[in-house]
């Protein structure tokens, strides 16, 4: 369970998460950021890989099969994730469909 993981607190550099929180509901994904934070040590990074905006088109085609897509582009990642306490949080489009985003754990 992303969200319990039961690892060490403070015990990762680096917590990657690609592709997955458009299949969640937003409390999920809250909740994957706050354990991520307390997974990670003081300097440590996240990386989350998912989709970036959508066309309409291609949003109707996916919804049939992501129930939680509107949960994902309803929720303000980069906010999400200062107030899980990450600091340096940065976007950066990785293709046209996808983005990257980043943000440290304060020293």
């Amino acid at each position: 369970n992303g969200e319990n993981t039961g690892l060490p607190f403070s015990s990762f550099d680096l917590v990657s998460i690609a592709y997955v929180l458009h299949e969640c509901p937003a409390k999920a994904t809250v909740n994957l950021l706050k354990e991520a934070f307390r997974l990670l040590r003081p300097g440590g990074t996240i990386a989350i890989t998912d989709n970036s905006e959508l066309s309409p088109v291609l949003f109707t085609l996916m919804k049939s099969t992501e129930p939680f897509l509107d949960e994902y582009y309803l929720l303000d990642l980069e906010d999400a994730m200062r107030k899980a306490g990450f600091m340096h949080v940065e976007t950066v489009l990785t293709d046209p469909r996808h983005r990257t985003v980043t943000g440290t754990v304060p020293h």
